[in-house]
């Protein structure tokens, strides 16, 4: 059993009891006591979600509820995407934008109805995000109502090839009819075919009650228990972005390559103007790397061109199982993949080959 204690401040989740009984080790997430890793490792972890099944813990995610008459006009103006393209039953991949072309957050939009969303957002976001609508709010004055509903809420996320099979099973229910990026309610539970490991899978949200029920039973159909060190190398190497890593307040969606998610037709919103700008004269962009010598890339370290920084490390991982090193930076966005630069680390250099973002 791990002897953690709560940091004095730190939120705990529904399952950290559970998890502290399986020998995990915690750390200050978001405002929360999370899990880093189980006994096993993260690489264990991380190969138990790509050839089996994995649980993560997601109750400090943020779920935020806007409903009224003009809510899809509100999250259009606020958002970049347009919430009018989905089909209530449906999610959608948005981003809060800032008026310079930052992003506040990038999120996930429930689609519960026309006039009924659900935002979940970065757990060391919510506040900010919540923060900000009302902001919005009160000086637009839309016909809409916030509430933050986190507190309501327990999630896990199910990630892996046979995470439909188990949690079919667990749940009793058929969920093949669920396609990616699609949820409905079962037995009080939202449950929807999504993730962030590059997997298949689902995420369960719920009561406290409910999703510790839940975890205990897939937990005895062999679903294995993983921390935030697995779930970063998986959202790594399937080349998914993090807040503040690959996409912040000051790297905006055209420069992290999530253009799929702006919507310049739908009509104003905050930051468009400045996307615009940036879409036409693009100055710096994420790019992929390949490390050519021996080490390990860390975010803020320098990239060169000969005498000339020209960008700096946004993310870098030894993909578990094997040893290579991998890493993304916002680069000047004058290079091509194949091109050859260096990060200085430690005073000094080391070779990177520049190529797309994904590493599965």
């Amino acid at each position: 059993m791990s002897d953690a204690k709560v940091p004095f401040g730190l939120k705990t989740t529904a399952l950290y009891e559970f998890f502290k009984e399986r020998g995990a080790s915690f750390t200050d997430f978001g405002g929360y006591y999370m899990p880093v890793n189980f006994s096993e490792g993260i690489i264990s972890e991380h190969k138990a979600v790509r050839e089996k099944s994995g649980l993560f813990d997601i109750s400090h995610m943020g779920e935020i509820r806007i409903k009224g008459a003009e809510t899809a006009n509100f999250l259009n103006y606020v958002a970049s995407n347009d919430i009018r393209k989905i089909k209530p039953g449906r999610m959608q991949y948005n981003i809060i934008m800032q008026e310079d072309g930052g992003a506040v957050d990038d999120l996930m939009v429930y689609k519960f109805a026309e006039d009924d969303l659900w935002l979940v957002a970065n757990a060391s976001n919510k506040d900010a995000v919540v923060a900000y609508l009302e902001m919005i709010q009160k000086d637009k004055k839309y016909k809409i109502e916030l509430k933050d509903e986190s507190d309501e809420y327990a999630a896990i996320a199910i990630q892996g090839p046979l995470a439909e099979k188990v949690l079919a099973k667990v749940l009793k229910e058929d969920l093949s009819e669920i396609k990616y990026m699609r949820f409905r309610m079962i037995k009080g539970l939202v449950v929807s075919r999504s993730g962030y490991t590059g997997e298949d899978g689902f995420e369960v949200y719920g009561s406290d009650k409910e999703i510790l029920k839940l975890t205990k039973e897939l937990v005895k159909n062999d679903v294995v228990l993983c921390g935030l060190g697995s779930r970063d190398t998986l959202r790594f190497e399937a080349g998914l972005p993090l807040y503040g890593h690959e996409i912040s307040g000051f790297i905006s969606p055209i420069q992290a390559g999530m253009g799929f998610a702006v919507d310049y037709d739908k009509g104003e919103f905050i930051g468009r103007s400045a996307l615009l700008k940036q879409k036409e004269n693009l100055h710096e962009k994420i790019y992929g790397m390949e490390l050519l010598d021996r080490g390990v890339l860390r975010q803020g370290y320098p990239i060169y061109d000969g005498d000339e920084e020209v960008g700096f490390v946004t993310s870098g991982f030894m993909i578990p199982g094997t040893k290579n090193s991998y890493a993304n930076g916002l680069i000047k966005n004058k290079y091509k993949i194949g091109d050859e630069l260096e990060v200085e680390v430690r005073n000094r250099r080391l070779k990177v080959r520049l190529r797309n973002r994904k590493y599965l």
